[in-house]
């Protein structure tokens, strides 16, 4: 009887043992498939790209070689972009951006990125890092109107007497990020031979044009460059509503 007893007593715990150990292989198996099912869903989000309705990139002195790099530039260039239009009512639009611009923005535009050259004695920035100035939409849409996108040589701080020219890779990409309109109306590169070239201190040049209208890029508008000097009208307008806040 005894040993009928002991039986039974182990009996139980086999079965025991046996729903414990069915339960656990239950739950890791459960375990791997809400894992696979998260992995399989993380592999599905798609990371939506930067959305930018305008974006204006000017990189220099991307013409430099030998022992100094484009970092160490000591030229200064700045960025100005005009926008003309009109508005709901017909009325003539005309908007202008620069490193004068109060708050460095206007209604539609804004100044994100301004260097100013490399400077030994007061290093900005890392000697790898390149001379840059980024213009981009103030808003989530771009505004209509013919844009102009000019470079204005504020200083060569000696640079044009060492290399008889300044040259800038320029870019303009319009609705960045959005699919089916995205557009690079502009891309001036160095490495094509196509850079803007300045040549002297003080000298504007018109590098970039294009159109919107109806919130869509106008097809070809970027061809047949004209020059459009607006700098001076810039710095009035800044002045202005420096003068009359």
């Amino acid at each position: 009887m005894r040993r009928q007893n002991r039986n039974r007593h182990n009996s139980g715990e086999l079965q025991t043992y046996q729903a414990q150990s069915d339960l656990s292989m239950g739950l890791a198996g459960s375990f791997i498939a809400i894992t696979a099912l998260l992995l399989l869903v993380i592999g599905l989000i798609v990371i939506p790209p930067e959305k930018e309705p305008l974006k204006i990139t000017v990189t220099w002195d991307t013409c430099l070689k030998g022992e100094r790099t484009p970092g160490m530039s000591k030229a200064d260039i700045d960025t100005w972009v005009l926008r003309q239009g009109f508005d709901h009512l017909g009325n003539k639009e005309r908007e202008i951006l620069g490193y004068l611009t109060p708050d460095r923005k206007t209604e539609n535009l804004l100044l994100d990125q301004d260097d100013k050259g490399f400077s030994p004695s007061k290093p900005s920035k890392g000697v790898e890092e390149l001379n840059r100035e980024v213009i981009k939409s103030n808003k989530q849409s771009l505004a209509d109107g013919y844009y102009y996108v000019n470079l204005h040589m504020f200083s060569d701080d000696g640079e044009l007497t060492k290399q008889g020219k300044v040259c800038a890779d320029v870019q303009v990409v319009l609705f960045k990020g959005s699919r089916g309109k995205e557009k690079v109306v502009c891309n001036l590169k160095a490495k094509e031979e196509t850079a803007a070239e300045i040549v002297s201190n003080r000298q504007e040049l018109t590098v970039c044009q294009f159109e919107v209208k109806n919130g869509q890029y106008v097809l070809n508008s970027e061809k047949h460059l004209v020059q459009n000097l607006f700098l001076k009208e810039g710095k009035r307008m800044a002045r202005r509503s420096r003068s009359y806040p």
